[in-house]
C-alpha cells in the first residue's frame, strides 16, 4: 500500500478513482475487479495518523 498526497503528474491509469466523504481514493483495478468489499479505516492519536486497508476477496469468507 501506499499513500500520496500530490499525484498530479502520475500516471493513474492502472487505478480505479472513488470518492468517499470528499476523499479521492485510488484502489488498484486488479484489486477492484477481484474485491467484494473494499474498507479503509483511519485512526489518529495527537499527530500520528494509522491507515489500515481491509479488502474482502469474492468468493471467500473472511
Amino acid at each position: 500500500m501506499s499513500v500520496d498526497t500530490y499525484a498530479q503528474k502520475a500516471n493513474l491509469s492502472a487505478y480505479r478513482k472513488i470518492e468517499s466523504k470528499g476523499v479521492e481514493i485510488l484502489v488498484a483495478k486488479t484489486l477492484s475487479a477481484q474485491a467484494q468489499m473494499v474498507r479503509l479505516d483511519l485512526k489518529k492519536f495527537l499527530f500520528w495518523k494509522w491507515l489500515s486497508v481491509t479488502a474482502l476477496l469474492a468468493g471467500h469468507e473472511t
